[in-house]
C-alpha cells in the first residue's frame, strides 16, 4: 500500500492540485469579502445618513442587499464546490435550495438595475412632479414585483424538471440544473433573463441621454437660472454616467456567462469546463464591483463609507459665546 504525503492527501481531497487551489481560493476570498464589506457599507450608510433615504437610494439599497446576499450564500458554497474540483458535498435538496436562492439573487439584480434605469427617466421627465409621484410606496411596491418575478421565473423549473421530466440528468456528487441540457429553456431564459434586460437598459439610457441634451438646450432668461440650470445637468449627466457603467458592467459580467450557458445546452463538450466555471464567477464580481461604483457616483455615499471605514462621527462646530469681563473678553 502506497503511504501518501500530507500535501499529497489534501489534493486527493481538494481535487486540485495545491498550486491551482490556492490562487484561485485567494481569488475567490478577496471577491466575496470585497461583496459582504462593500454591500455591508452600503446599507450601513443609507441606514446612518438620513440624507440618503430617497426613493433612488432605496433601489440601490435593494441592489446592495442583493448583492449582500450573492456574497453570502451563492459564493460561498459555490467556493467550495469550485475548490473541491467542482464536486458538490452538500447534498441534493439543499442543492435545489441553493439553486433557487441563486437563480432568484441574480435575476432580482437585472430587474434593479432596470428600475434604477427607468427611475432616473421618470425623473427627467416629470421634473418637479418626481416627488409626488414616485413615492416611497410606490417604490416598495416596485421593488416586491421584482421580487416575485425574480422568484417565479426559475423555482419552478429548478425544484421540478426531473419531477416533471422523469429524468435526472444531472450527475451524483454534482450540483447544476436539471434543465442545463435543454437547449428550448435555456435559449429563452437568457432571452429573457440577459437579452431583453440588456436592450431594456440600453433604451432606457438613450432616452436619458436624450432627455438631459434636451434640457441642455433650453435658455435660461436669467443668471440664477442659468447655474440652476448647470448645476442640474454634472448631476443628470453624472447619474447618466453611473447608470452608463452599470450597463457595462452587466454586459461584461452576464455575457459570456450567458452565451457559454446556451452553447452548453447543445454541445457539453463544446466549452472548457474550467472556462465556464470562471465566467460563473466573473458573472458574481458584479457584486464586489456594485459598492465601488456607489462611491464613484454619490459623494455623500463615499463620504459616509470613509467615516464607517475610519470610525468617525460628524463633526459639530462648537458654540462659542464670548463673556465680557470689563476691558477684556474671554472665550468659553
Amino acid at each position: 500500500m502506497t503511504n501518501m504525503t500530507e500535501e499529497e492527501e489534501k489534493e486527493q481531497d481538494w481535487g486540485f492540485p495545491l498550486s491551482v487551489t490556492i490562487p484561485c481560493g485567494v481569488v475567490i476570498l478577496v471577491l466575496i469579502l470585497l461583496a459582504v464589506f462593500g454591500n455591508v457599507l452600503t446599507i450601513t450608510a443609507f441606514v446612518k445618513d438620513r440624507g440618503l433615504r430617497c426613493v433612488y437610494n432605496m433601489y440601490l439599497l435593494n441592489l446592495a442587499g442583493t448583492d449582500l446576499l450573492l456574497g453570502l450564500v451563492s459564493m460561498p458554497f459555490y467556493a467550495v464546490y469550485t475548490l473541491k474540483s467542482y464536486a458538490w458535498p452538500f447534498g441534493y435538496h439543499f442543492c435545489k435550495a441553493y439553486m433557487v436562492i441563486d437563480f432568484a439573487l441574480c435575476l432580482e439584480s437585472i430587474l434593479t438595475i432596470i428600475i434604477i434605469s427607468l427611475d432616473r427617466l421618470l425623473l427627467l421627465k416629470y421634473g418637479p412632479h418626481y416627488t409626488h409621484r414616485e413615492t416611497t410606496t410606490v417604490a416598495i411596491v416596485k421593488i416586491v414585483l421584482s421580487w416575485i418575478v425574480a422568484i417565479s421565473l426559475y423555482t419552478p423549473a429548478i425544484i421540478g424538471w426531473d419531477l416533471w421530466t422523469g429524468e435526472d440528468t444531472v450527475e451524483e456528487g454534482d450540483c447544476d440544473v436539471q434543465f442545463a441540457y435543454d437547449l428550448a429553456f435555456t435559449a429563452s431564459t437568457a432571452v429573457v433573463e440577459f437579452a431583453i434586460p440588456f436592450i431594456a437598459i440600453g433604451i432606457l439610457n438613450l432616452l436619458i441621454y436624450i432627455e438631459i441634451r434636451k434640457r441642455s438646450r433650453i435658455s435660461p432668461t436669467s443668471n440664477d437660472q442659468v447655474s440652476n440650470a448647470q448645476d442640474k445637468n454634472r448631476k443628470d449627466m453624472k447619474a447618466a454616467r453611473f447608470l452608463a457603467m452599470l450597463v457595462v458592467v452587466f454586459g461584461i459580467t452576464w455575457a459570456p456567462y450567458t452565451v457559454t450557458t446556451i452553447i452548453i445546452s447543445f454541445c457539453d463538450t463544446c466549452v472548457n469546463e474550467h472556462l465556464y466555471e470562471a465566467f460563473n464567477w466573473l458573472l458574481w464580481s458584479k457584486a464586489s464591483l456594485n459598492p465601488f461604483l456607489y462611491a464613484y457616483n454619490s459623494a455623500r455615499f463615499a463620504k459616509n463609507f470613509k467615516q464607517i471605514l475610519f470610525c468617525r462621527r460628524t463633526r459639530h462646530t462648537p458654540v462659542v459665546t464670548t463673556v465680557s469681563t470689563g476691558n477684556s473678553h474671554s472665550q468659553t
